[in-house]
């Protein structure tokens, strides 16, 4: 990957939500390949370790850690948090690339709508708990969150972020959940300026892998639809490698140093959305984010 080349990650820790899956495997590969210990989180510890063996297997030389980590579970979340914190230092990486698209309405855990619990919540909750490990390092540090072209047809709704008093929308809800992710990313830019730590968001392209099960599965399309529906985008799609390496590039990239909070596209600075540029609806949304997690974590005596 040569978003890669030439990077020398030794002694750098690093954290891949969603690391056993898409754009995650290759997300750890290119990492641990430039030699950053690796903690590959996955909701399954099973799915994660076969990820890693097999990485391992391939040649990639740094270490991959396997640790369990359901982001639509807060307990999960402050469990994972917790061991990190005592075990590991930073991370200097944080990717937060872990998430659900379009998918039937369901819940989290806590009671959160499955995609902006998810996607939003979970990452956000997340990302607090470490943020402090991240500052304490003195030496640069990143966030990256994985967003998506699809925040352009989505808008925040702070009175009902879970879809209780309106039809719900699948691709709606995923809308709001990517719109929330670079609206956050540039909130928290505004917070950690003149800080170690930087922040981005991306949009990785359209790649053919498990997270549009639900978009492509036979609960939304017929087969013969969904064969259709594949050939006709098949031009369009990205391998998992193409699809991480913008990823790796808001990782890794000196030319960002400078750019904290910006949104990227195929690798490049690009601008997103005029609603996700909106700074007062990023702040009004970090703060009814912390209002709603602090409620379900009083509940749960986190």
């Amino acid at each position: 990957m040569d978003a890669i080349e030439g990077v020398d990650l030794t002694g750098k820790t690093s954290v891949v939500t969603g690391g056993n899956s898409g754009i995650g495997v290759e997300t750890v590969r290119a990492l641990a390949s430039a030699g950053s210990r690796v903690i590959l989180t996955s909701r399954s510890v099973e799915a994660g370790e076969k990820v890693a063996q097999q990485l391992k297997a391939d040649g990639v030389k740094g270490d991959i850690i396997v640790k369990q980590l359901d982001l639509a579970d807060l307990q999960s979340i402050r469990r994972f948090s917790k061991a990190f914190k005592a075990e590991e230092r930073g991370p200097d990486l944080l990717i937060l690339n872990a998430g659900v698209m379009a998918c039937p309405l369901s819940h989290t855990k806590d009671g959160f709508e499955m995609q902006i619990g998810t996607n939003h919540f979970g990452h956000f909750a997340l990302t607090r708990d470490l943020l402090p490990s991240m500052k304490a390092l003195k030496t640069p540090a990143r966030v990256v969150a994985v967003s998506s072209r699809a925040h352009e047809m989505g808008s925040i709704s702070l009175e009902d972020l879970h879809y209780r008093n309106r039809a719900y929308s699948a691709w709606g809800s995923y809308g709001q959940s990517k719109l929330a992710n670079i609206l956050v990313a540039k909130e928290l830019a505004k917070r950690t300026e003149g800080s170690n730590v930087k922040v981005y968001t991306l949009h990785p392209g359209v790649i053919n892998t498990p997270l549009g099960r639900h978009v492509y599965g036979e609960s939304y399309l017929g087969s013969a639809v969904k064969l259709a529906v594949g050939i006709l985008a098949w031009p369009w799609f990205k391998s998992p490698a193409q699809g991480a390496a913008t990823s790796i590039t808001a990782a890794v990239s000196p030319d960002l140093e400078a750019h904290s909070g910006v949104y990227l596209h195929d690798s490049q600075i690009k601008e997103p959305s005029k609603s996700a540029q909106d700074m007062e609806m990023a702040a009004e949304l970090w703060a009814e984010t912390e209002k709603q997690l602090a409620e379900a974590e009083k509940k749960l005596n986190l």
